[in-house]
């Protein structure tokens, strides 16, 4: 009887840091090249089909893989006959591998994506699956470091901050066998579906230059507040500013109710401290000038001069228990409304699209019961899509 010998097979061991050539090291703790960056909406970003270029750059042709854990539409709404705003939760799962096809590592992470006032309903639809799609992979992809945007979270610094890894020590002369990172031309952002209305206003546009430039918040150049700054050689022009004038808002405010509706507005768009300490400081003033001149009013009666009156632009209003009990629950209702928001990721125009198609009215402006039916429907939203 022939004997044949036993094969002998050995698992691969598992994937490790090490298992990175230098060259991959290196690339991937080199500083990412600015021409790379882009600004929307004033922050810092990169564009999805850079990040897959440099995933194929670092580890190959079929060294990665991408998965689609979710995909869920969070919000259609009409918000006009015949124009759609859609929003799209995605969760992704980056695989990156070796060289010789072993699973080095995994990143999951999620994103929302959204498609606003498009006229084709299937057209709102891909573009927000597609922009939820590519959000997901974004944010797995910056844990690999510099040159896949982890230092834009720094404030949108293209500095380095990687720098060295004390599980990948350079061997010995790779500075000089290793190549330097070529500079590529600077980004273009990718193409997106046309909005055949109006165009919307400039503070509202899109803007992506090579750069990335400083927040939205910074006051307009006609601004009764505006900081003078020395100009310099070729200064890259300003980042946009808020969507609306609530510091002119707040200065033409007929009441305290109609105040208390535009900071609310302000605070749900992202305005920072400063911002907001200059909307309080105009109604300290509005208030010490209507206390002053009811004072000056004689007073008719014992019950006129229990229900103090407040004068603001000519126009008398009661400022009676009631009414500031109104004023809490409609600050109340706003809150609760903006943090349903925030749970399922949807910004302050989100919410106001959303209202608007419902009630006809942004939501800082709609009643208490219309705040409490938009966070119902939300929460619906969110039960159906989990469901």
């Amino acid at each position: 009887m022939t004997v044949l010998p036993f094969e002998r097979r050995t698992v691969p061991a598992a994937a490790g840091p090490s298992d990175l050539s230098a060259e991959q090291v290196k690339t991937l703790l080199a500083p990412i090249n600015p021409g790379r960056v882009q600004n929307l909406r004033g922050q810092s970003h990169l564009e999805a089909w850079d990040v897959r270029r440099w995933l194929n750059r670092v580890f190959g042709f079929g060294g990665w893989a991408d998965e689609t854990l979710e995909l869920a539409c969070v919000a259609q709404v009409e918000i006009k006959p015949g124009r759609w705003t859609v929003i799209y939760r995605a969760q992704v799962r980056l695989t990156v591998k070796t060289t010789d096809g072993r699973v080095l590592t995994t990143y999951d992470d999620a994103a929302m994506g959204d498609s606003r006032n498009q006229p084709s309903l299937g057209d709102a639809h891909d573009q927000a699956m597609k922009t939820a799609l590519s959000q997901a992979l974004k944010r797995c992809a910056h844990n690999l470091g510099d040159q896949f945007g982890l230092s834009l979270y720094n404030d949108g610094s293209r500095n380095p901050v990687g720098l060295w890894s004390a599980a990948h020590p350079v061997p010995k002369g790779a500075d000089d066998a290793v190549p330097g990172v070529p500079d590529d031309e600077p980004v273009k952002p990718e193409p997106a579906p046309k909005v055949e209305e109006q165009e919307p206003p400039a503070e509202q546009q899109v803007r992506r230059t090579k750069r990335a430039e400083g927040g939205p918040w910074e006051q307009q150049p006609n601004g009764p507040h505006r900081v003078k700054r020395s100009a310099a050689p070729q200064q890259a022009p300003a980042a946009p500013g808020p969507s609306r004038d609530y510091l002119a808002e707040a200065r033409a405010a007929e009441s305290r109710e109609r105040f208390d509706q535009v900071r609310a507005a302000a605070v749900a768009e992202g305005a920072p401290q400063q911002y907001l300490a200059q909307l309080d400081a105009i109604a300290r003033r509005k208030e010490q000038a209507a206390q002053q001149q009811g004072s000056a009013q004689p007073q008719k009666s014992a019950r006129g001069s229990a229900e103090k009156k407040t004068a603001v632009r000519g126009r008398t209003v009661k400022a009676a228990p009631e009414a500031d009990a109104s004023r809490d629950q409609h600050a109340a209702a706003l809150a609760e409304l903006l943090a349903v928001g925030a749970a399922l990721s949807l910004t302050a125009e989100h919410l106001d699209d959303i209202a608007r198609a419902e009630h006809g009215r942004p939501a800082a402006e709609c009643t208490v019961e219309q705040l409490a039916a938009l966070v119902a429907d939300l929460r619906a939203a969110t039960e159906e899509a989990a469901a």
